[in-house]
Formats: C-alpha cells, structure tokens, sequence
C-alpha cells in the first residue's frame, strides 16, 4: 500500500506518505509521545509519587509504541551504503553506554533512531507536535478544573505552579520544543499573528511557572524568525559560515564543560554568574567533583525539585545538557551526540533548509541551561539526522531503479 495524502492549509503545506512504513512509524512515535508526557504528568502520579492506574495504562502504551517502531524496522529499514559505518557506530557507542549507565531508556531510544531511517523530517515533527500538543492542552486543562493535582510550591517568595506535571518546567519546555516543530513546518516564516499567539501562551506560562530561560528562548527564537524567517530561507549566512556553524555543539560543550569544572565560588565573577545561572554552575562543579567523568560515563540517580524527589535523596541535579550526559553516559557518548547534531545541521544545509540550522542552534544554546539535548519526551529533532540519512538512501535506490 503506497500514496500520499495531502496536508495543504494555511498553516502547512506538503505531502505525508502513506505506505506502511511510515503508518507504523508514525503510529508508534507518536503513541510513544503520549505516553512519555503522561509518564511525567500527574496523570500517571499522586503527589505522594504513588503510580496511578492510568500511569499503568502509559507503560503499556509505551511499549505498544516500541512493537510498532520494531514492526517498521522489520518491514523496512533502508540504510545506505554512505550511512552504514555511521549507524553500526551508533549502535556500539549507545550499546557500551547502557552497559555502563545501566540505563534502559538510552537502548530504547535507539530503536526510535532507527525506525526513523527513510521517514521524511516532516512526518517525524508531525507525529511529534500533535501528540505533544493533544497532551499539554490536556493535562494543564485538567490541572486547571481540578481534575489532576495542580502542586504549587513557593520556593522564597517565588511561587510556581506545576500545571498538572512533575516538574514546574515540563509544560513551558514541551511548549518551547512546539514552537520550534511549528516553526520547522512553517520553513521558517512566521507571521505576525503566529507571533503574537504563541507568546501570548509563552506569557501565561511564564506567569505560571516563573520559567525564566524557557521564556526568554521562546521570546528571542520567535522575535528572530519573525524579523528574519525570510532571510534564513534564503540562507545567505549559513553559506558564508558553514563550517563555523557546524562547530557550534563541539564549542558550547567543550566552554560548558569547562568553566563547570573550574567553577570557584570565590571568584567575583564566577560568583554572580552563578547566581545569574539560579546555581548551576555550583552544582556542576560539585557533580565533576562527586562522579568524575568517564569515557563510557556510570549509573546515577538524579534527584531534582520534582514531585517525589525531596525523599529521593539529596538534591544532585545537573541542569546542563552537556555535562550530565557526559556524567552518566560517557564522553564518547557526548562526542557521537555532538557528532549527530552536526550531522543535521549539514544535511540541512546541503537540502537548503537553513532555517533547520537556526533552529538547532536556538536547541543547542538552551542545552547549556536544561537538559532536553537528548529528550524524545521534549526534542523529537535529534531524530532528524536518521530522517535526512535514511531518505538519502531512499532517493538513491529510486533513482539506480529508474535507470
């Protein structure tokens, strides 16, 4: 079964496959989507951290999720003679970091990888924004009428509401990966009346929460694309700067790293940067120095601000994207992950969609201050560089069978 169905609208235009393998993708992602987001809401949680019936229901729709993905790779999984040395490397560096980590969730997130190979880019999004968007406006419009807890806690006078998630921060960051998805899908462009709805629902987050980098990421990339969205269709920067750009995600790891483990809390200047920061580089400094970094990294429980944690232990938490990572799955695993975002940033330019490069740039600064580098839960984008490779090796089969 093969055809394309037509999603032409004034918000997207552009054609969705729907062959088999991309229904079985697609019904997997997004189902793995779901069950994610309700995985971190109070749909699955109490405030005592008891798991409900319906976080029950999440794990078997997560599961479920994975079959399908399996079923895909089974039924086809087109890789490509260029990609093939790329994704065996893939497999052995995540297979080594699970080994040590002991942490599962990376093994599943490499079957989604590898589902991904020959589904477009915009499939990937698509699945991605629905699924992300159906649950925010489900879960805070139930914590709004009280049908799941709405926790909120005062934290020194600053009062934040968690919107019906474990964390106050979950729903402006899943709302900031759906600005940028809806950004990807509009190539780019937005116009004045799309600028002024999504910050309107930033605002309201942001009185909420009291998310102050989620906010101003949201204000700075719409703002950016809004005066821009044009000018980066047309690339002109990105073609200058290429290479300078491709090594942005090897240069804001190595300085993010870096001034984490020579962080001095008697330094002036470390200090008030520090407390610009809400403590992160203090508690950065103090993980390097606790767990040590490793090339294939080692099993750690983090304990945060979210509901549960106070009972987990004491507070541990890395905000940067980059170093916990590092800290629990290895500095080889770091060097592939920055390996996989310059992949995409170049396929990108070599398909002339410049805009992606921005928007991967905006996704890599904000990693220096939250953790969602490598987050399906939040950032379907690190999915993109199987997409571009796996539909390179779908263009080059058609065109030896057309010959």
């Amino acid at each position: 079964m093969r055809g394309k169905v037509k999603v032409w609208n004034r918000i997207f235009r552009y054609d969705i496959c729907y062959d088999v393998p991309t229904i079985l993708f697609f019904a997997g992602f997004f189902l793995h989507e779901i069950s994610v987001i309700m995985d971190t809401s109070m749909w699955s949680f109490s405030e005592s951290d008891q798991l409900t019936p319906l976080g029950f229901f999440a794990k078997i729709i997560r599961f479920t999720a994975y079959g399908l993905l399996a079923a895909k790779i089974l039924y086809e999984c087109k890789i490509g003679n260029r990609n093939i040395i790329f994704v065996y490397m893939t497999v052995g560096i995540i297979g080594l970091s699970f080994i040590s980590s002991k942490n599962a969730t990376i093994v599943f997130y490499l079957l989604i990888m590898i589902a991904t190979l020959g589904i477009s880019d915009k499939t990937v999004l698509s699945a991605s924004i629905i699924a992300q968007s159906f649950m925010l406006i489900m879960t805070v419009g139930a914590a709004a009428v009280g049908i799941i807890e709405n926790v909120i806690r005062d934290d020194d006078n600053r009062v934040r509401h968690f919107l019906g998630f474990e964390w106050t921060t979950t729903g402006p960051i899943i709302f900031l990966f759906i600005v940028f998805q809806f950004i990807y899908l509009k190539e780019g462009r937005l116009n004045i009346l799309n600028y002024m709805i999504l910050n309107v629902i930033n605002v309201i987050f942001f009185i909420y929460t009291d998310s102050r980098m989620v906010f101003a990421t949201i204000l700075g990339a719409t703002t950016f694309f809004l005066i821009f969205g044009v000018a980066c269709k047309k690339g002109r920067i990105v073609r200058w700067l290429k290479w300078i750009f491709f090594m942005i995600p090897w240069v804001l790891a190595g300085l993010s790293i870096y001034f984490q483990k020579i962080y001095n809390e008697k330094d002036k200047l470390f200090f008030r940067a520090n407390k610009l920061l809400s403590g992160r580089l203090g508690l950065g400094h103090n993980a390097i120095k606790k767990m040590g970094i490793h090339l294939l990294g080692r099993k750690v429980k983090w304990v945060g601000n979210g509901i549960g944690d106070m009972a987990a232990g004491d507070y541990n938490y890395v905000d940067n994207s980059y170093l916990q990572l590092t800290l629990e799955y290895g500095l080889i695993f770091l060097v592939l992950l920055l390996t996989i975002y310059s992949v995409i940033m170049y396929k990108a330019y070599k398909s002339e969609k410049y805009y992606a490069v921005w928007i991967v740039i905006f996704i890599l600064v904000f990693g220096i201050t939250e953790p969602r580098l490598f987050n399906l839960a939040y950032n379907p984008f690190i999915l993109l560089a199987f997409s571009f490779m796996g539909n390179a090796a779908v263009k080059k089969t058609n065109k030896i069978n057309k010959m």
